[in-house]
């Protein structure tokens, strides 16, 4: 009687090593991706190395042309548009304004900004330094010279309206600036609004004789009734 061929052994064998070879292939593809990117990393910080002063000036040149540069002071034609127009229109319905705060730098802002969080006092702003019109020149906080802040704002903010400034938020009501459609965004970035015209020309004319505006001013102006 012949030996019996057992095929469930040679089976198992061919199934080990299968195992072990296909085992050390998967290792091997493995330690071959590594090492490959391993070496792309060390071409790419070479690479880096040796274009960094390339770098450094295509960033520079970047950042100059993202942000422009601030303003030193409040833009001519938004002054003259608070003194020609705002305040003496204002006058009419018996008003005394001043401005108390105009343009600011970055430093002057940041340090309000800081005020009730790094500092002492309460929170006045959620605009840091080089993010507040004022840094721009375009806005202005302005007070009542005889009732200090105990004044009408609602009716103050319609005249604002009426010489194209947009009044501050309810708890910055004191606060007048001049966006023409500009988001902050675009400010940094360095666009800047068209320039403000005055309702009529007598506005310019009583400002210049130091005359002020009457009620009948406005109304052949085509102010409405504030």
């Amino acid at each position: 009687m012949s030996p019996r061929f057992n095929y469930d052994s040679i089976t198992t064998y061919y199934q080990k090593i299968n195992k072990i070879y296909f085992s050390k292939h998967f290792y091997y593809i493995v330690a071959g991706v590594f090492l490959f990117c391993v070496a792309g990393l060390f071409l790419y910080v070479n690479y880096l190395r040796d274009n960094r002063d390339l770098a450094q000036k295509n960033m520079c040149d970047a950042v100059t042309q993202s942000f422009a540069p601030l303003p030193t002071e409040i833009n001519p034609n938004f002054l003259t548009q608070i003194n020609d127009c705002f305040i003496p229109s204002a006058a009419v319905y018996g008003y005394s304004l001043r401005i108390t705060s105009g343009f600011r730098t970055v430093a002057e802002q940041n340090q309000i900004y800081n005020q009730g969080r790094n500092d002492d006092g309460d929170i006045v702003t959620e605009a840091p330094g080089g993010r507040s019109i004022h840094n721009f020149g375009y806005a202005a906080d302005v007070v009542d010279s005889n009732h200090e802040y105990n004044i009408n704002w609602k009716r103050l903010a319609k005249i604002g309206a009426f010489c194209g400034l947009e009044a501050g938020d309810d708890w910055d009501f004191a606060h007048y600036e001049y966006r023409g459609g500009l988001t902050t965004a675009d400010f940094v970035t360095g666009s800047r609004p068209s320039p403000l015209m005055l309702p009529c020309a007598v506005m310019q004319k009583r400002a210049k004789d130091g005359q002020p505006l009457t009620l009948k001013d406005l109304q052949n102006c085509g102010a409405p009734k504030f």
